[in-house]
């Protein structure tokens, strides 16, 4: 983390909390249910929606083009992607 960049924390109280954790399980029993395909095509209509992720900047007079994509054959789901990412913070 750099210096520059703020950590906020938040309190909760026990019944938040648990509102929180029985969301939480709600949603990945939802996708526990889904195959690989469903996974990833729920991700890029809700989530990852690709125009939005593929950018163009100009930099010192170049134009530089990132496109986002799902790799249907990965050996990580995105959500194990996400937790695992999220972990480190």
């Amino acid at each position: 983390m750099q210096d520059s960049e703020k950590v906020y924390k938040i309190e909760l109280t026990n019944e938040e909390f648990e509102f929180v954790e029985q969301l939480q399980n709600e949603y990945i029993e939802k996708l526990s249910k889904m195959t690989l395909e469903e996974r990833l095509q729920y991700f890029k209509e809700h989530y990852c929606l690709e125009q939005k992720l593929n950018i163009e900047k100009e930099i010192n007079g170049k134009i530089y083009k990132v496109n986002a994509y799902f790799n249907g054959q990965a050996e990580e789901s995105v959500l194990n992607t996400i937790f695992r990412l999220t972990k480190k913070l």
